[in-house]
């Protein structure tokens, strides 16, 4: 694999904002750094720890692709605006290729991180060789935090482009993705063979375990240390590993202490409401999350910049001065329609019947006030508007004035619900406004999946009660009752009825509450794979604007991207492609 040959130790550096010393110059090469004389200091291996936290806001990675140009797509979070990348619209479909342009993204950029993990753990080991009693304190959490980061990167490698998820005991024997441990200095190197699926996890788990140990009782107090992995995130990445790969066990071990014993708490439906936004961030719900800034210098899709141009794909449409609909920014990606309907919407649509020009002024009035209305009554589930904003109902800011949302730039069918996103967008203006470098923090594990997953691991010890008021106090804190008192919205089974009108989530709250929780925030996708549910998924929403879907059992895992197939001979691609 080509992206594991050993990139130069400069580019990490430049991340931690320093640049490179003549000291640590090679005089046989002057664009690369001797490692005999960097890193040498504990504060060079922070630079390098700058690095490898960076690079999960790389352009392949939470800097666009994941979500717009990936997850978003396999499990139909979002249909197409934009209609002139065929290769979008085939992910869109079900349908990615080997050569698919975004899979070229992120499969680098995935491996980049493994291999700025691998470079600092090998630049650990040199380090502490001299080290004093003080200095391999500070070492030893910079090593928890880059094995719980190499976990990180690898279980999107394998949620990805693994053959299976480990299913009632199957599919651990599947081809997983190379294991890979050292920095590779030759070519040779570099030809590595897939491991199974177990080998992956046994390797995650292993990584995370002993990052458990090295970070044992820390916190990180100040304000510029807050997005660093402390013992929690650990545990807590455990417990979700252990549900992904069905260790009943451990996860309830892991995941109950997470609940019990770090002090956390889900925050009011008023600040959950707007953390996804660059507000309320680091709060008593958030295990770990990636730290984004607005960024004026690097737009996003960088590892260079400190936000995200994911909020630019998905930008929101608003009413220009002519009554229809401008972009904020890119705006190609939109909720799909069948997921309005999926949060219990049912208030007919913003145009009459009939209705031949999309303008503002042909708005059906009754459906503006008929949706306040149920909005207030929260007859739908009020996660609709967490996740999303209505057109011709709710507002954002552009230039500082308050515009209505419109429908979805050119959506001409004008009886399909064309809504925008609103969970990492940027809602104080336009993502032009601060160059397309969204700095809202990403929260990547919070206490309400542990909750959820929780749930769903205490249903295969037959403690459906225990389950049953776990899955209950997240859609409280959705409706804004008291998350550990009963409400009238409490579900009185396993199998009660929920907002969903498919036959996937209507009889099944704790699918229903997994997808309506984290619509928008790239878990979904993960969950259809493991529960196998690619094809009922698939069923539901029928079609995109560029098609029909197209599902296939084999879809569950991505095509290895050609390039790592030609520039690997050792590599097996994926059945099915």
């Amino acid at each position: 694999m080509n992206i594991l040959l050993k990139l130069s130790l400069c580019a990490t550096v430049i991340l931690g904002m320093v640049s490179c010393s003549d000291d640590f110059v090679d005089v046989d090469n002057p664009l690369a750094i001797s490692t005999s004389s960097y890193p040498k200091t504990v504060s060079d291996l922070e630079q390098l720890l700058t690095g490898v936290y960076a690079t999960q806001h790389a352009g392949g990675i939470f800097g666009r692709a994941m979500g717009p140009y990936s997850t978003y797509l396999w499990d139909h979070t979002c249909d197409l605006s934009w209609q002139g990348s065929p290769n979008w619209i085939q992910m869109g479909q079900n349908n990615a290729l080997p050569s698919d342009n975004f899979l070229v993204q992120i499969w680098p950029d995935l491996w980049r991180g493994v291999q700025r993990c691998n470079t600092l753990l090998d630049g650990i080991e040199q380090v502490s060789k001299t080290a004093s009693q003080t200095d391999l304190a500070n070492i030893q959490l910079i090593k928890g935090q880059t094995l719980f980061l190499r976990a990180w990167y690898y279980s999107y490698l394998v949620n990805f482009w693994g053959e299976s998820f480990i299913v009632n005991g199957a599919g651990g024997e599947k081809m997983g993705v190379p294991i890979v441990t050292d920095v590779a200095v030759d070519l040779t190197q570099t030809q590595v063979t897939r491991a199974t699926v177990k080998e992956n996890w046994d390797f995650i788990i292993s990584d995370l375990k002993a990052a458990e140990t090295l970070l044992a009782g820390k916190t990180w107090t100040a304000a510029t240390e807050k997005h660093k992995v402390n013992e929690w995130a650990v545990k807590g990445f455990l417990g979700k590993a252990y549900v992904y790969t069905q260790d009943w066990a451990n996860a309830k071990t892991y995941l109950s202490g997470v609940i019990s014993s770090s002090g956390k708490s889900l925050v009011p439906f008023d600040t959950y409401k707007t953390m996804f936004n660059g507000q309320n961030e680091f709060n008593s719900e958030s295990l770990f999350e990636l730290n984004l800034n607005v960024d004026m210098t690097y737009a996003g899709a960088t590892d260079l910049s400190m936000g995200s141009m994911i909020g630019t794909l998905i930008s929101p449409s608003y009413v220009g001065a002519t009554g229809t609909p401008i972009a904020s920014a890119w705006s190609n990606v939109f909720p799909h329609a069948k997921n309005i309907e999926r949060f219990g919407f049912s208030q007919g649509h913003y145009f009459p019947t009939g209705t031949t020009s999309a303008s503002i002024s042909n708005v059906d009035k009754s459906y503006v006030n008929n949706s306040i209305a149920a909005r207030s009554a929260k007859t739908v589930d009020p996660r609709l508007w967490v996740a999303c904003l209505q057109p011709y109902v709710d507002s954002m800011v552009v230039a500082g004035a308050k515009k209505p949302i419109s429908h979805y730039l050119d959506i001409t069918e004008l009886g399909m619900e064309a809504w925008s996103f609103r969970k990492y967008i940027n809602l104080a203006g336009t993502e032009l406004e601060i160059n397309r470098a969204n700095g809202s923090n990403i929260l990547w594990l919070r206490l309400a999946d542990i909750y959820l997953l929780y749930a769903e691991t205490l249903t295969h010890s037959g403690d459906n009660a225990t389950a049953l008021e776990y899955i209950n106090k997240v859609k409280r804190r959705a409706y804004n009752y008291p998350v550990d008192a009963p409400s009238p919205v409490d579900y009185k089974s396993l199998t009660d009825l929920t907002k969903a009108p498919d036959n996937v989530l209507k009889n099944d709250p704790l699918k229903y509450e997994r997808w309506a929780e984290f619509f928008g925030e790239f878990n979904w996708w993960f969950d259809v794979c493991r529960w196998k549910i690619g094809d009922k998924e698939a069923a539901y929403y029928q079609k995109i604007r560029g098609g029909t879907i197209q599902w296939n059992d084999t879809d569950y895992a991505q095509p290895i991207p050609i390039n790592e197939i030609n520039a690997n001979v050792n590599m097996k691609q994926n059945p099915g492609y």
